[in-house]
């Protein structure tokens, strides 16, 4: 906790947050636009020679290692006030296995596809288009002929706008570090105790008893 009129993280107190004391200029990637859609492609992949000879009954699974996307075209949209159709280029990779009947596997191998999509985003001109997907579903099956793989292939896909901007924001000034919490420690004692060997407590003896 900081002192009483110290700003620090967290919360504003039921009372709200106090007055900011200052107006910075900062330097931030900002959101113009920001959506998400689900897609679904279905592909055809023809299964390569080096699986060999597939046997009745096998089976096919696949999962999507990489999807990645590229803005193709950003046309404004006359008097919209700076929405713009986006069309994009999807790029998706898959590996695919198959399976025996027995449970053994046969091989697996890459497919790729790619489709177009068009988006309608708030994109003013000087702004730059970004898509991820953070999660997919995928289910495959083998072709009658066992020739091909077909995957069907759901992709939740984030499209945003950004670009990078200079804003003015209300602040309460920089950022305080707080001690670092660490992790206890074994007691040490420095010096250690005792430091010397200890000092004699008793009269020397007598030549007497030395010489008995």
């Amino acid at each position: 906790m900081g002192e009483p009129d110290t700003v620090v993280p967290g919360p504003c107190p039921p009372e709200g947050c106090p007055a900011p004391t200052e107006i910075d200029c900062i330097e931030v990637t900002k959101v113009y636009d920001f959506c998400f859609q689900t897609d679904t492609e279905t592909e055809p992949f023809t299964i390569p020679s080096s699986c060999g000879t597939i046997p009745v009954g096998s089976t096919a699974t696949a999962t999507v290692t990489a999807v990645t996307c590229s803005a193709q075209t950003i046309s404004p949209i006359s008097g919209s006030g700076g929405f713009a159709n986006v069309t994009m280029l999807i790029t998706v990779t898959e590996a695919i296995t198959l399976t025996s009947p027995s449970g053994t596997t046969l091989c697996t191998f890459t497919g790729e596809f790619w489709y177009i999509k068009t988006v309608t985003l708030c994109a003013p001109p000087g702004v730059t288009i970004n898509c991820s997907a953070p999660s997919t579903s995928v289910t495959a099956m083998l072709a009658p002929n066992a020739s091909e793989v077909i995957t069907t292939t759901m992709i939740c896909l984030l499209t945003e706008a950004t670009a990078l901007v200079k804003l003015l924001v209300p602040t309460y000034g920089f950022c305080v570090p707080a001690p670092c919490v660490v992790l206890p420690t074994p007691p040490f004692t420095c010096p250690p105790s005792p430091l010397f060997p200890p000092q004699c407590t008793v009269a020397p003896p007598t030549s007497a008893a030395l010489d008995s």
